[in-house]
């Protein structure tokens, strides 16, 4: 009789330890942030309107474009084509992370 008890306890705590190893793993995988490796793609800069509205900077390849974001549409709002522009913010894109959008697009003199 002991011995079923206890035999009955050790599977009830495998069991439960089992199910918690289950739920760390996926939530593990659920939780993760997705790593992009590739430099294809790059939010250069941004500046939120409000609460759901936003105006990127984003970098798709060899183009810049400025995207518009709401709560339910991704508009874009335009590209910038000219080259010194383009190198300008190539070279000094590290430069642009302490800086607000708006210094940036001071800066930067679009046409």
């Amino acid at each position: 009789m002991d011995w079923l008890v206890l035999k009955t306890f050790l599977t009830l705590v495998f069991i439960v330890v089992l199910m918690f190893g289950v739920l760390l793993v996926v939530r593990k995988s659920f939780h993760a942030k997705p790593h992009f490796a590739d430099d294809n793609l790059k939010v250069l800069t941004s500046l939120h309107l409000q609460p759901k509205k936003a105006v990127y900077l984003v970098k798709v390849f060899n183009k810049v474009m400025l995207v518009g974001v709401s709560d339910n549409n991704i508009s874009s709002l335009g590209e910038i084509t000219d080259s010194e522009v383009l190198n300008k913010l190539e070279g000094s894109e590290s430069v642009h992370r302490g800086r607000s959008f708006s210094e940036i697009l001071r800066g930067m003199s679009l046409k």
